[in-house]
């Protein structure tokens, strides 16, 4: 059954509404999927974040989907096709399609889904979230006019999405003891040893809606990443490589996840070991810029300030005014909160600043009053 026209629009108003109401990312998909279901029907979902730079799942919310569909979805889709779809949206400002005949349909159909309806939420031409809302035989296909409400939320679940992480990196403390978290997954891709903080970091990783006992799409994502980055080399030759992901958590927590391979056994077999680190600030700092929204030249002046250029050095570099700079740092500073170009640089490349930054007399920790120009 159709939504009216007021029901979609109430339901417009409702997702926007839930975008900005300082949710965690969890929550926030949860509600935006609740609230989207009033003006579109589905019979599941799928609400995944993505990192920005290869669109691959970092993190999901799922209902209703089957569990044999995971397994289907890994092995003929996940991760390259999707994640290269996902990206090619992103970047051709494409954000809302539907699914043509082909292996897609044919992966879906045999599991009772017929329609599908898949959103891209971008910022600046780079993936941030991925919806997938799926229909089931004999309903009809997803219309113009629920294609067209999912591009009008777009850009509020965008940044919704972003906001969400950004207060979830808030309530994170700085500095973490904890340890590296180590597994050990066996040619299947099975988990067959695991040290104590990797179950632990494992219980932040956890997609939801996909099972007990599913191994995260982030692990998996830095798994096939590795397996790529070696394609058909042999299995002496790939052992120097890696994959490297960096995600974040359900506490806000973000990680650094590493693969490499092992040496093969007698039998040829070969595992994949994992390593799980909580990132450092200055290892996240190209995602927080974005987060931030930050544009591509706020951001390479913000690099050349990280790496002690003057203003006059970065002005040369760039071909740009003096002037220039300091507009575009003092932008970058009111899109962050800080108010100088010191904080600004520590925000994004040093763990627990303030406290060492901020003189007695609120300055910069130079002597300098915080309130001079960026």
């Amino acid at each position: 059954m159709r939504a009216s026209a007021a029901e979609e629009s109430c339901a417009f108003r409702s997702v926007r509404r839930s975008c900005y109401a300082g949710l965690d990312s969890i929550k926030l998909r949860e509600e935006a999927a609740r609230r989207i279901a009033s003006a579109i029907a589905f019979d599941a979902f799928h609400f995944a974040e993505t990192d920005p730079d290869t669109g691959l799942f970092t993190h999901a919310v799922a209902e209703g989907l089957p569990t044999s569909l995971n397994a289907v979805w890994l092995e003929h889709l996940y991760p390259f096709r999707v994640a290269a779809e996902i990206v090619d949206m992103a970047r051709s400002g494409t954000s809302v399609a539907t699914t043509p005949e082909g292996v897609v349909m044919e992966v879906l159909r045999p599991e009772g889904f017929a329609h599908d309806l898949r959103t891209v939420l971008c910022g600046e031409g780079d993936p941030w979230g991925f919806i997938c809302l799926l229909r089931g035989h004999p309903s009809p296909g997803f219309s113009a006019r629920e294609k067209d409400f999912m591009r009008r939320v777009v850009p509020h679940l965008s940044r919704g999405l972003r906001t969400a992480q950004l207060l979830e990196r808030a309530r994170e403390e700085a500095d973490s003891e904890d340890g590296p978290g180590v597994l050990v997954l066996d040619g299947r891709g099975r988990v067959v040893t695991s040290n104590a903080s990797a179950v632990a970091f494992l219980e932040d990783l956890t997609d939801v809606g996909r099972g007990s006992g599913a191994i995260p799409y982030a692990v998996s994502s830095v798994v096939a990443q590795l397996n790529r980055s070696h394609g058909g080399a042999a299995v002496d030759e790939a052992a120097g490589l890696s994959g490297l992901l960096r995600v974040h958590g359900r506490s806000g927590r973000w990680y650094t996840l590493r693969a490499s391979l092992a040496e093969p056994d007698p039998s040829g077999s070969t595992a994949t070991i994992v390593v799980i680190e909580t990132a450092r600030k200055r290892e996240v700092a190209a995602l927080l810029t974005r987060l931030y929204g930050l544009t591509p030249r706020e951001r390479e002046i913000l690099a050349l300030v990280a790496k002690g250029r003057s203003t006059k050095v970065i002005a040369g570099t760039l071909r740009i005014s003096p002037y220039t700079v300091q507009e575009h740092l003092g932008n970058a500073c009111a899109k962050v909160g800080v108010r100088t170009r010191r904080e600004l640089v520590a925000k994004f490349f040093f763990d627990g600043y303030a406290p060492k930054l901020r003189g007695a007399n609120g300055g910069d920790g130079t002597g300098r009053s915080a309130s001079r120009r960026p």
